[in-house]
């Protein structure tokens, strides 16, 4: 059964003036800061924003963290649903920020630059304290600018990755953040360097994986799987323009295999996990048409079930981003697909610092799992790459064993615990 999310409807604020926002700003700070004439603790306000689906998961679990401790904490920004669960407002559909690319930006644009100012009105006329600004560094390094010309704490959850590519944001960081929570300890290491305050909190990937597989029901392979069977899970990404580029070579991949292992008697199945309800409906068209156009093609849809697909499956094929890292845990063999425009390839091709994209092999240092990027990124390749894992022992073993070192890697934090105590600490420090 598809569950369906709660419309958000956008709040319209009437527009203020510079002298309103001057003012309401200038008294918030001094309340803030303690330098009002009340005796009473200042009780923290915190905008949050997270742009993406990732983010909506590590927002609404930090906001249950810190609300354990405080229920009367308020939170206002930018959040998807997981958020909204949690009693957060969101101010506008968190969809609409999930953009890729440069070109998908320049489209959003005008959008991005009203809903900056909306946000930082609201903050103002909210007595806004603090910010917690999940990824989605794009936006909220800017973001982080502007609130911090106010007064407003700011503290940034996710480090952007300086590592691969932008590495002169660490010059807005030390301007604009006044704490940095990182999921990787190399990135304390690196802000260190750079006079930063930061605190390690672990990857949430292993927690979050145990907690959401009690609410999974697991996927029955049926009675057809044997050693004669294949599972493969295919996952288009969980943004809509991720799914738009990458769903069609998937489903193509898929039609591929399938002629393929058919020929030689044996029989392969699909899984395609969805967390995208907006998309719920083009990619059950598509489904539809891969399947109409290819008898015995078994395309099996989930919505939020991903982690079940990827547990039951022999092979994933995963657009490149946190998902990656599921797969890890689960230490399934996988191939990672990515796609942009050319516009947006070309110029990240050059400010890029890291030869990998995926996540996996950026953690082991190596190309453990084929990245097929941009021109390669194609059916026929993706097949190529899916029949070496399924058909070379010796080639699935290798793959398995060092995505098993990457696994080990992350350990085993309460990432969301560590981020609510240090955000504790910094509140106290205040």
């Amino acid at each position: 059964m598809v569950t369906s999310r709660k419309s958000i409807a956008p709040k319209k604020n009437s527009r203020i003036s510079a002298e309103t926002i001057s003012k309401k700003t200038s008294e918030s700070v001094k309340t803030a800061t303690g330098a009002s004439k009340s005796k009473e603790p200042v009780q923290p306000v915190f905008l949050v924003l997270a742009g993406e689906h990732s983010g909506d998961l590590l927002g609404a679990e930090l906001i249950r963290e810190l609300k354990k401790t405080n229920p009367d904490f308020q939170f206002f920004g930018v959040g998807g649903p997981r958020m909204i669960e949690e009693g957060f407002d969101s101010i506008e559909n968190m969809e609409e920020l999930s953009v890729i690319g440069f070109t998908a930006i320049l489209f959003k644009y005008r959008f991005l630059k009203a809903l900056m100012e909306r946000l930082v009105q609201t903050a103002v006329l909210r007595s806004c304290t603090h910010a917690i600004l999940v990824d989605y560094p794009g936006f909220n390094l800017r973001l982080a600018a502007r609130l911090k010309a106010l007064g407003i704490k700011v503290i940034f959850y996710v480090s952007p990755q300086l590592w691969a590519w932008k590495f002169d944001r660490i010059y807005t960081v030390q301007k604009n953040v006044d704490l940095m929570l990182v999921l990787f300890p190399f990135e304390k290491d690196l802000y260190d360097q750079y006079g930063v305050k930061s605190v390690y909190v672990g990857h949430p990937i292993a927690m979050r994986i145990r907690e959401k597989l009690k609410k999974e029901a697991v996927i029955a392979p049926g009675e057809e799987k044997s050693t004669n069977q294949f599972i493969v899970t295919l996952m288009p990404g969980s943004r809509s323009s991720e799914i738009r580029r990458v769903l069609g070579i998937l489903l193509e991949t898929a039609k591929l295999l399938h002629t393929d292992l058919e020929a030689e008697k044996k029989k392969i199945k699909f899984y395609l996990p969805n967390i995208n309800v907006k998309e719920e409906e083009y990619i059950l068209t598509k489904i539809s048409e891969i399947e109409a156009v290819q008898p015995g093609l078994k395309i099996e849809y989930y919505f939020d079930r991903s982690l079940r697909a990827i547990e039951a499956s022999d092979l994933v094929l995963v657009t490149s981003g946190t998902a990656t890292l599921e797969v890890v845990y689960f230490e399934k063999p996988m191939v990672i697909l990515y796609k942009v425009s050319f516009l947006t390839y070309l110029i990240g091709s050059r400010l890029i610092r890291t030869p990998f994209i995926g996540l996996v092999n950026i953690l082991s240092g190596k190309e453990t799992c084929r990245e097929l990027i941009q021109a390669e990124c194609t059916p026929e390749e993706a097949r190529e790459e899916s029949l070496n894992i399924l058909k070379n022992k010796r080639y699935r073993n290798q793959m398995i064993e060092e995505i098993q070192a990457v696994k080990s890697s992350l350990g085993e934090e309460n990432s969301s615990r560590n981020a609510a105590k240090a955000i504790f600490r910094m509140l106290k420090e205040q």
